[in-house]
This record gives C-alpha cells, sequence and structure tokens, in this order.
C-alpha cells in the first residue's frame, strides 16, 4: 500500500504529523535544542485503512532521525498473557538480546515468585522493570515505540503504556499505538489517559478518489484508465481493498495495458474486503491452503518451528509450501518470524478452518509435547475447550502452578472451564478447585477466591488438601484488609486435629504477624513462642522467620530499640538463606532501620532502608508502599519536609493494593498544617478519611494522622480537645499497634497539660518516661533527652532543660530539636534570664524558618512575647518562591545537576538513594518551575547559568 519510494498516497498529512513527533525526540532534525521532548500519537482506524503502512513508514523515518525502534503488535491470542504486547515490542524472547531484557523475561516468567500473595506485586515489579528499561535506554538516544493492534493488547501493557504516557514529556521517547476504533474498557481508558497527557489523534479515514488511483497506479506501475477507476471506488476508500481489487484482477488477467495505461475488461469486483481477500486464496495449491490454515490457529505471526510443531512435518519439508504462500503475499517475512500480510487473511482462512476447537486442541496437544511456554497451551487448550485430548486434566495438574504465575487470568479461564467438564466423581476436582482458588487470588479477585475455596471446603473429597484451601482463606481475607477474619479463621483452623505439624506451623507463624498488626502483642507473642518451640532443631522456616520478625517487632513497640536491632540481624541471617523470602527481608530492614534511626544512627539506618528499598523494588512487594513511608518518616523528622512531600507524592501512584495512602495523607496534613497550610491539611485528612481498607501497616503509621488532627485543633483554638486526643493516645495508644508514637509526642503533650492546668498528667508522663529509662534495655541518649525535656518543662528547671541538650544536638528529630529550643526559651524567661531565653528562641525561630514552619513560629513568638522575650532577628525568612531557579529545593538542584550530566533517572536514582520514580517527580517539579518542556531545556537552562 506504499508507493515505490515509501510514498503513502493521501497520507502525507498523517505521515508528516507523525514525523513532527518523531523529530522533536530525535537528532538530525533538530533544529531547536530544547524541542526534544517526548509525545504519544494513537493512529485510529478500521482494518485494511493503512494504519500497519503508516507506522512501517514513521519507523523508517524515525531511524533516518538517529531514533531507536521499538515495534512490534498486539496478538488477539495473547490478551490474556501479561506483557505479551510489550514484550514484543522489546525484543523479549530473543537468545542474544540486552542482558536487561532477558531479566524482565524471567520475571515476566515468574521465575523468583514464591506464592500467588505475591502475583499483582510481581506485575507492578515488571511495569517498573520496564520503565527503568527504557529510561535508560532513553538517556542513550532518542526512542520510538510503535505498537500496532493496541486493541488487542493484554491488561499488563495497556497499563505499561499509562504509565510511560505519564513521564513521557521529560523523556526523549515517542510512542505510538494503532488500534481500530472497537469497543473495549481498557483501550478507552488508554486513550482517556494519553489524550489528557496532549497525545495526538490521527484518525485514517477513507481515501480520496486521486489517492485511490495513485494506490493502484504504483502497483500496476502504470497509469489506470477510467473503467478501472470506476471499479475502484467501490473499495471505499480502503487501501487494502484496493490492493485486493487490482491484484485480483490481475491475476484473472482482468487488465489490460495499452498506450501506457491499465484497463479494467469487466464490471465487476468483490463485494466485500473478506471476499476479494479470499479470492486470492484460490491460486494456492491444497498443500499451502493446508499450511495457511495451520498458521491461522497460531496467530498473526509466528515461526517455522512454530509451523512444523503443529502440522507434523520437518522444516524442510514445509520450504516449498512456505514459499508458494509468500509469493502469493498471504505470508510475509518478518525478521526471524512469517507473518500474515494482513490480519484480514488469517481472519478468513481461520472462519473457514472446520472443526476450531478440536484443532486448537491438536495445537495444544503438539505444543505441549514440544515443550512450548504453558501460556501458549493454555491458550489453545481455552480455544478448543479441552476437546479431544484426554490429557488436559493431566496438564493441568502439572502445569497450572506455572500457568497461575504467568498468565493468571487465563488460568482462571481454564481451570473454570475444564472443572464444568470433570465429573463430580472424579477425584482430581479437588485439585483444580484449589488450583482456580489459587489463580483467582493471584489475579486480584480475593472474594471470588474465599468463595471458591470455601465452596471447595463444602465438597471436599480428599482432605489432605483442607490445610491448604484453609490457608487460601486466610490470605483471601488479608489481601482484603479483613485481617481480624483471617486471624480468626486461623484460630480455627489450629483447632487439634486438624492441621499436621508443618501446616500447625505455617498457620501458627501467621498468627502472630496478624495479632502484631492488630494489636494484640500478648497474643502475638505468645503465637511466635510456639512457633519457635515447636521448630526448635529444625532448618528455618517461612513460619519461623515470621516468629523472628514478629518478636523483633514487639521488642521495637515496647521500646526495647537495641534488642530489637540485635534481632534483625539474626532474623535477616534466616531469612536470606532462603532466597524466596525477600518480602520477609524487606519488613526486617524497615523494622531494622527504624529502630537505628531512632538511636541516631542516621547512616546506618539509611543504608539498612535502601537495602530493603531495592529488594522490594526488585520484587514488587506489597512493602515497597511501606518503604516509601519509612523514607517519608524519616525526611520528615530530619526536617527534609520537601522531600518527603515528594516521596508522599510518587507513593500516592502506587496501585491502591500496594499502598496505605491514609498514612502518606495523614503525614502530608501533619505537614501542611505546621506550615500553617490549613485548607491543605484538612484537604489531606479528608482524603485519608475516605480510605476504607487500610492494610495493616496502616495502623503502625496511624499516629500520624492523629497527629495532624491535633495540630488542626490547636491552630483552630481548640487545644483542650487537642489535650484530650493526644492524653487519650497516650494512655491508649493511636492505632492498634500502641505506644508508637509516645517518644515524640511526649514533650507536646507535657506542654499542652501544663497549659490546661492538668499538672497530674504532665507528671504521669514524665514519671513514666523516667521509669522507662530505669530499665537498662529501654534507655537511649534520644529517650533520656525527652524525659529532661518533659521534666524540665514540668518543673521550669533551666538546668534540668540543659540536660537534655546534649541529646537533641545529636538527633535526627528537626521538629522535636526546634521545640526543645523553644520551650528552654520559655523556661529560662520564666527564671528570669531573658538573654538565654532570647538566644534559645533565636535558635527555634531559625529552625522552625528552614522547615517553612511557619505556624510553628507564630505560635512561639506568640508565647514568648507573652514573657516578654522577642526574637533579635527582625526579619523573617522570606518563603521561597513558586517559580524560578529559587524556588527550586536543595534537592531539586542536585537532581537538576545530575539531569544536565545526560544520567538517567534510575541512575541517578542509584546515586541518591531514591527510587526512579521520585527522580521522575523531582524532574517534573523542576520543569514546571521553571518553565521548561524537557530535559534538554533543562541541561540548556544549567549551561547558560555557568
Amino acid at each position: 500500500m506504499s508507493g515505490p519510494n515509501g510514498e503513502l498516497p493521501g497520507r502525507a498529512a498523517e505521515r508528516h504529523a507523525l514525523d513532527a513527533v518523531i523529530a522533536r525526540v530525535g537528532t538530525r532534525s533538530r533544529t531547536v535544542l530544547g524541542t526534544r521532548s517526548g509525545r504519544a500519537v494513537l493512529v485510529e482506524g478500521e482494518p485494511g485503512i493503512g494504519k500497519t503502512a503508516l507506522l512501517r513508514a514513521s519507523a523508517a523515518d524515525a531511524r533516518s532521525h538517529g531514533v531507536r525502534v521499538l515495534e512490534g503488535a498486539a496478538e488477539q491470542l495473547e490478551r490474556r498473557v501479561p506483557f505479551a504486547a510489550i514484550g514484543r515490542c522489546l525484543g523479549i524472547g530473543a537468545p542474544d538480546g540486552d542482558p536487561r531484557v532477558r531479566r524482565v523475561a524471567a520475571m515476566i516468567r515468574g521465575e523468583g515468585q514464591p506464592d500467588a500473595m505475591q502475583a499483582r506485586d510481581a506485575d507492578f515489579a515488571i511495569v517498573e522493570a520496564i520503565l527503568a528499561l527504557l529510561d535508560e535506554w532513553c538517556a542513550s538516544g532518542p526512542l520510538a515505540l510503535l505498537i500496532d493492534d493496541v486493541h488487542w493488547a493484554d491488561e499488563a501493557s495497556l497499563l505499561l503504556l499509562h504509565r510511560l504516557g505519564k513521564s513521557l514529556a521529560t523523556l526523549p521517547m515517542a510512542v505510538v499505538c494503532a488500534y481500530r476504533p472497537v469497543p473495549d474498557e481498557g483501550l478507552e481508558r488508554l486513550r482517556r489517559s494519553l489524550t489528557a497527557r496532549d497525545a495526538r489523534v490521527l484518525t485514517l479515514g477513507p481515501l480520496g478518489d486521486d489517492a485511490v488511483s495513485k494506490v493502484a497506479e504504483d502497483l500496476l506501475g502504470t497509469a489506470i484508465g477510467p473503467r478501472l477507476r470506476r471499479l475502484l471506488r467501490g473499495a471505499s476508500g480502503n487501501p487494502l481493498f484496493v490492493t485486493e481489487v487490482v491484484e485480483s484482477l490481475e491475476r484473472d488477467r482482468l487488465i489490460r495495458v495499452a498506450e501506457g495505461t491499465a484497463e479494467a475488461v469487466t464490471s465487476s469486483v468483490p463485494q466485500s474486503l473478506a471476499s476479494a481477500v479470499l479470492s486470492r486464496l484460490e491460486w494456492i495449491s491444497d498443500e499451502g491452503l493446508a499450511l495457511l490454515r495451520a498458521a491461522s490457529l497460531l496467530g498473526s505471526s509466528f515461526t517455522v518451528s512454530d509451523l512444523s510443531t503443529v502440522t507434523g512435518h520437518s522444516a524442510a519439508k514445509l520450504v516449498e509450501p512456505v514459499l508458494e504462500v509468500v509469493r502469493c503475499g498471504a505470508l510475509t517475512e518478518c525478521g526471524d518470524r512469517l507473518a500474515f500480510r494482513h490480519d484480514l487473511i488469517r481472519q478468513a482462512l481461520y472462519e473457514s478452518t472446520p472443526s476450531r476447537a478440536a484443532s486448537h486442541t491438536a495445537v495444544a496437544r503438539a505444543l505441549a509435547r514440544s515443550g512450548a511456554p504453558v501460556e501458549r497451551v493454555a491458550e489453545h487448550l481455552l480455544l478448543g475447550a479441552g476437546y479431544g485430548w484426554d490429557g488436559t486434566v493431566d496438564w493441568l495438574l502439572n502445569n497450572a502452578g506455572t500457568l497461575i504465575l504467568r498468565a493468571p487470568a487465563l488460568g482462571v479461564e481454564l481451570l473454570g472451564q475444564v472443572l464444568k467438564e470433570t465429573a463430580s466423581d472424579d477425584t482430581r476436582g479437588d485439585t483444580l478447585q484449589l488450583m482456580l482458588a489459587y489463580a483467582l487470588l493471584w489475579d486480584g479477585r480475593a472474594s471470588d477466591a474465599r468463595e471458591r475455596a470455601e465452596a471447595a471446603l463444602r465438597g471436599l473429597h480428599d482432605n489432605a488438601l483442607r490445610a491448604e484451601l484453609l490457608w487460601v482463606l486466610v490470605q483471601a481475607d488479608t489481601v482484603s484488609g479483613q485481617l481480624e477474619g483471617a486471624a480468626q479463621r486461623t484460630r480455627e483452623a489450629l483447632a487439634p486435629g486438624t492441621l499436621s505439624p508443618e501446616e500447625t506451623l505455617r498457620f501458627q507463624g501467621f498468627l502472630s504477624t496478624a495479632m502484631y498488626f492488630l494489636g494484640n502483642l500478648d497474643e502475638a507473642e505468645a503465637a511466635a513462642r510456639k512457633v519457635q518451640e515447636r521448630a526448635r532443631g529444625t532448618e528455618q522456616t517461612d513460619a519461623t522467620i515470621d516468629a523472628l520478625q514478629t518478636l523483633v517487632g514487639i521488642r521495637q513497640v515496647r521500646g526495647e530499640i537495641a534488642a530489637a536491632v540485635e534481632g534483625a540481624d539474626h532474623a535477616l541471617q534466616s531469612a536470606r538463606a532462603q532466597p524466596m523470602n525477600t518480602h520477609r527481608q524487606v519488613a526486617l530492614q524497615l523494622i531494622r532501620a527504624a529502630c537505628l534511626f531512632e538511636l541516631d544512627r542516621g547512616p546506618e539506618a539509611q543504608t539498612g532502608l535502601e537495602a530493603g528499598f531495592e529488594l522490594a523494588e526488585r520484587s514488587g512487594g506489597i512493602l515497597l508502599a511501606t518503604c516509601h513511608m519509612c523514607r517519608a518518616t524519616f525526611m520528615f523528622h530530619s526536617g527534609q519536609w520537601d522531600d518527603a512531600l515528594a516521596e508522599i507524592d510518587v507513593a500516592l501512584e502506587l496501585p491502591a493494593y500496594l499502598g496505605i495512602p491514609r498514612a502518606f495523607q495523614g503525614l502530608a496534613a501533619l505537614i501542611a498544617a505546621y506550615r500553617g497550610e490549613f485548607a491543605t491539611a484538612k484537604a489531606r485528612l479528608a482524603a485519608a478519611d475516605q480510605v476504607t481498607t487500610p492494610s495493616p501497616t496502616t495502623t503502625y503509621y496511624e499516629y500520624l494522622v492523629h497527629w495532624a488532627q491535633q495540630i488542626l485543633l490547636q491552630a483552630q483554638g481548640h487545644r483542650q480537645e487537642a489535650l484530650t486526643d493526644l492524653r487519650q493516645g497516650w494512655r491508649h495508644g493511636f492505632g492498634p499497634v500502641t505506644g508508637r508514637a509516645i517518644p515524640c509526642r511526649a514533650a507536646d503533650l507535657v506542654r499542652l497539660a501544663l497549659e490546661a492546668g492538668d499538672r497530674a498528667t504532665a507528671e504521669d508522663v514524665t514519671v513514666s518516661l523516667e521509669l522507662r529509662n530505669a530499665s537498662e534495655q529501654h534507655a537511649t541518649l534520644r529517650m533520656r533527652g525527652i524525659a529532661a525535656h518533659c521534666r524540665g518543662l514540668l518543673d521550669a528547671d533551666p538546668a534540668v532543660m540543659a540536660a537534655a541538650a546534649d541529646a537533641y544536638a545529636r538527633s535526627n528529630w528537626a521538629v522535636s530539636r526546634a521545640q526543645y529550643h523553644e520551650d528552654a526559651a520559655a523556661v529560662l524567661a520564666e527564671a528570669g534570664r531573658m538573654d538565654e531565653a532570647r538566644t534559645e528562641l533565636d535558635t527555634a525561630l531559625g529552625m522552625y524558618a528552614d522547615l517553612h514552619a511557619d505556624w510553628c513560629a507564630e505560635q512561639a513568638e506568640a508565647r514568648l512575647g507573652a514573657h516578654g522575650v522577642v526574637r533579635r532577628r527582625q526579619r523573617r525568612r522570606e518563603r521561597r518562591p513558586t517559580s524560578g531557579w529559587a524556588a527550586l529545593t536543595e534537592t531539586e538542584h542536585r537532581v537538576a545537576a545530575l539531569v544536565a550530566e545526560g544520567l538517567s533517572n534510575p541512575t541517578i536514582a542509584a546515586q541518591m538513594f531514591v527510587s526512579r520514580r521520585t527522580v521522575q517527580s523531582h524532574v517534573s517539579s523542576i520543569l514546571a518551575k521553571l518553565a521548561l518542556s524537557s530535559r534538554v531545556e533543562l541541561a540548556t537552562y544549567i549551561a547558560g547559568r555557568r
């Protein structure tokens, strides 16, 4: 359908539009350095209208601009196979490909995934790995990703395209998606997502008469006459139909050339595109037609090896028929694969193939015997309904685990279909039911998995499967946020005589973890001790590591921080001995990092956090959101509030099932409240209240929501209400995991209590801290400092307050440090030591200014002003502007410098010990503040400043 010089008749405008987008990311056609930025283009149109030809021409244009091209097409048969469409573009499966691509391929195959609980995590990890790969490639040069037949793309590939579209503005990358405008929810979501980000939409309509004539003239190599021109109007401007009509007339010798003009000698043409396509096949031998029918079962493209497998003929015997169908134009060569020249040819052959169900089953059997990927076998079994192959159930029993790992949605459909055909007295049905329950769980359908497992238990024949079905129920409740229900099921399963010793350990280990997150520390500890006792002298298992993790968490909550670090080190040694225990290693690293931060061992805490982060990103573990939360709280307490907000915004874009959005919104609200941005704080808290199914980890950070609420109450003049809430939290905890917030809120509580005349509460808090410090296992430098701080406030004793100075001087906790200096100023003022009070006030106000904590500064000035203390520095530090170079934070300045060096986001992330997504967020913020549109513009801008 393209001319001899690669022209596309009637498509000059569309090709020019695509070329303009690709030139923006290229090198040779770029006349203005700053125009190098990415964009998406959507090409839509009916079958045969020229979408594929336009993409091929664009690929050639991209290469002429020095752009690396990644191209591929989605396959109808692979809609249920995750990442199939994008995998074709990346060249996944090539034996000598990029090692980073091979790593992504291994992740897609499910290598290293221990169980169905991590399925959705794995998909997220794969998306991140592919985006990081594309990011790195973009750092080496511009890219164009061209993907055809997107209407058939699998859900995971559509998700990746959506995520990619969000970062195109900062990458030298063009993304071109071609599709038929069919009613498809996933396609429509992608279309809305990309168009909302300035994607160009090119709708290919019918060609005009002149363009139709040009297509025919290019095919015939000469001008065409008026009769042929009139005949071709029946092709409705569809270039594929035009091509088929012309070639059909040529094959039937119904075109004559005289005096340099081709003319038709008939007045009839095929009435439809389908009939025109089928007319091409009339000239093919029976052997060639049989080969094409077999090929049509395999999809739009395939290898000769595939054909050999399904036909039973050797590759040598297939040479002649393959050459024949290529010569007739039914197939074309596409690298090391063969492809139908247009999918309408494949569709016509496929629909005319007799006994398609039996044929698909035969293909499945042949592929299974050849060792083909399980998802390919499963697709054909599903299309064939297992017809004619007695080995279907046995194949599933042997391969369902791998299938669920790689393509859970496909596993759900196939297992469901096979179960319908399985006799009620077939004992294999129990195992199929269990596998289906796991497939549903892996596919993110927890409620359906629960329903299936409960039904299987009611009709169970094989009692040996009972424990596994109970485990599915426990996991389904857990991922649904119903931890209480999961714990209750676990207790019931642990009834005497229900489980084997090994199964008992597994359920007991889970119970210890569940009870920890539900705040029942005594039951959690008892369950963990039972696991340790029963497992004594045996190898470490998931259950024993769960027990160790629970005991470490309990020590942390109870304030035995040094012991918690020691326990985490021991547990990590056990977890590392089992490579599949990635999520447990992450959890232990995070607990250890939090304890080290509590001990003011900041660099060690950061190292531990990044170790956990790296594991979570590599596996996509559900603890990835917790890693972001841990980092954001470290940043908050360390005074890096802008970086904490950036981390929060990145984390809030994580999939809902990975997130703990209530905690993130709570921390963002707290920062906003301290800064006096009360409308923002209220909006963040309202968003937090919208979270209906928080994860267990949310309870660990629930104190942040309460903290923000208390600051808002104080700002609104409801200080007594704030005191009541804070006092309640001190006594009973702010969430199920009790005691989490006590150290960092103790001085606030004492201050509010004394202000309200509630000396009893202030004394209770102070004494309990002092008693806690009397125990060597609880005493830390920070805890001694907090206790002295509270005692100094209670007794209004400057000497006691001074005893806390050394602890705060070495502390990571910026807010507590600033508030200490404010309180020291107040105590000194009460003692009449006004010069010293002014010095402390100036120190506090300087710290508040660094944090932009305007509300804190106003409160401090008002409080000390009542004592006659005013700041020496009369000029308040100006707030950072919202645009321009001065608007950039310290971190953004660093990121900008690294971008100017040409480093990719993943490389910058590795240098700064943050995630690729966090760097991307910083880059977007930098570009917005500087009113720039690309990384190249940013590099030019920075070069101009030097």
